[in-house]
């Protein structure tokens, strides 16, 4: 079989759903009250401008798609801000989305995507908190590519990335540190299945989709860094090893994998 694969990222950028932080809010109003309120805009923007896109925009391999999903209902204000951030780039993509199901509108998002000519479709998933380090693309095809000779074009599998670096700011003083998970983490966790899979990385809960297919777990480099910033919708919890290495070695790093440095992290 040709295997011929396109790489499709999706990150969420306030979306506005009645299956998504119902466990906080009894009603659509008293959601978007929260995620749009002008303190929380501005910490999620600055996360995006300055860690999540940055990130995108400097990847070795740009043959890739990002697909950023929002609300429809979105303030002008905010929704102006975003696409004016993502329309110079030519392949990322701004969608406003209405309030339908959380799980369905994250299919469209992936399906805006035209998948003429193509056997499989890598999806990976980023939050707009979050990034991933400078090869993340390049080092997901190759593993792609390698896995589906290795088990055949017809099973779906996961590729996930556990080590990496959080940024945490819950406290006094902001703590930089490395982690290595022993479980796949929302960050950069992607999917890859034949073209007319209807499934996505979004599926199952990040920490259990070793339950539901093949797992490729990779801890070679740094592939992430996650913040812990108090507006996290889950409780960000480390499974595994962490401050392992001293801050030179971190410092080292940044520079190497993200291209940044311990005082932009701090800064954010």
């Amino acid at each position: 079989m040709d295997l011929k694969v396109k790489t499709v990222g999706l990150v969420r950028f306030s979306v506005l759903t009645p299956t998504y932080y119902s466990e906080r809010f009894k009603t659509l109003e008293e959601t978007a009250a929260h995620i749009f309120s002008p303190e929380r805009m501005e910490l999620r923007f600055r996360l995006f401008e300055k860690l999540c896109l940055p990130s995108l925009v400097h990847q070795s391999d740009p043959d890739f798609d990002m697909v950023v999903l929002t609300a429809e209902s979105m303030p002008p204000v905010y929704l102006e801000r975003l696409l004016d951030l993502v329309e110079p780039l030519p392949h990322i993509h701004c969608l406003p989305v209405g309030t339908d199901n959380h799980y369905k509108l994250l299919q469209k998002g992936y399906n805006s995507v035209g998948r003429e000519g193509i056997s499989h479709r890598i999806l990976f998933r980023l939050d707009d908190d979050d990034g991933v380090d400078r090869d993340f693309v390049r080092r997901t095809k190759k593993f792609a590519h390698a896995l589906l000779k290795m088990q055949g074009p017809k099973t779906p599998f996961i590729i996930a990335y556990n080590r990496g670096f959080y940024v945490r700011s819950t406290g006094d003083e902001t703590e930089i540190f490395d982690a290595c998970e022993r479980a796949p983490l929302s960050t950069g966790t992607a999917l890859v299945a034949p073209a007319g899979s209807g499934m996505n990385p979004y599926r199952f809960n990040h920490r259990k989709l070793a339950q539901h297919f093949n797992t490729f777990s990779d801890i070679s480099v740094p592939a992430f860094i996650r913040t812990i910033h108090g507006d996290n919708k889950s409780n960000p919890a480390q499974m595994g090893l962490t401050h392992k290495m001293d801050e030179a070695g971190i410092a080292r790093a940044l520079d190497r994998h993200f291209g940044m440095t311990l005082g932009d992290l701090r800064a954010l």
